[in-house]
């Protein structure tokens, strides 16, 4: 594993994990490009936003590049980083819990194991519920929580749709600014609303092109 441009803070957070093993770090991302072309690694953890060479344009530049985990302070990275089909994106200040999803993703990936894809949601002061992704019709906001509607169940955390929205999957789109949907659950769709089982979901104006970009539906 590599870790390179990122908090001591991140470091600690690496060598609590048992799998983990620290093999090289960089502060240049050019110098990790000419040591990645001759080394072999199973995990790079990169942040995005650097001089000279991006954290994007590094992965497209390596013939064989391993499996990636952004980091970042700019959340609005995270769709672009999808193309590149990273395991996760971490937002700066990292969490631990997302962290270890991250990580927990890598060795899955790396023995070939089947990836569960979930989130670990907080309700209360001590309650973590652990929750499918497959399982989450959308995510609404309300004030200062979101709400979790899931197939059988629904969840209400304390946190922004922004934090949730960088811990999901490219699977989720944002078809209004309080609503977050899987794409896999919609059965209807028109310039102003989607259908997911009994619920409609509104489409605003300003996310209806980047939903129907995404759902390959010509406009």
């Amino acid at each position: 594993m590599i870790i390179w441009n990122t908090y001591l803070i991140l470091e600690k957070l690496l060598s609590e994990i048992e799998e983990v093993e620290l093999i090289q770090k960089f502060t240049n991302p050019t110098k990790t490009k000419e040591w990645l072309q001759k080394n072999k690694v199973d995990l790079l953890i990169s942040d995005i936003e650097m001089n000279h060479l991006n954290g994007l344009e590094l992965i497209n530049q390596l013939e064989k590049p391993p499996f990636v985990i952004y980091v970042s302070s700019y959340p609005k990275y995270a769709a672009k980083s999808f193309e590149l089909e990273p395991l996760h994106y971490l937002v700066k200040p990292i969490n631990e819990i997302d962290l270890r999803i991250a990580i927990e993703r890598a060795k899955n990936k790396i023995l070939k194991k089947e990836v569960e894809e979930y989130i670990i949601i907080k309700e209360g002061h001590a309650l973590f519920h652990k929750i499918s992704l497959s399982d989450i019709l959308f995510i609404e906001a309300d004030n200062d929580y979101v709400k979790v509607i899931c197939k059988k169940k629904e969840y209400r955390t304390h946190c922004t749709l922004k934090e949730i929205e960088n811990r999901l999957g490219s699977n989720f789109i944002k078809t209004h600014r309080s609503y977050l949907v899987n794409q896999s659950h919609i059965n209807k769709i028109n310039g102003t609303f989607a259908e997911i089982k009994n619920y409609t979901i509104p489409v605003s104006r300003a996310y209806k092109q980047t939903v129907y970009d995404r759902l390959g539906i010509k406009n």
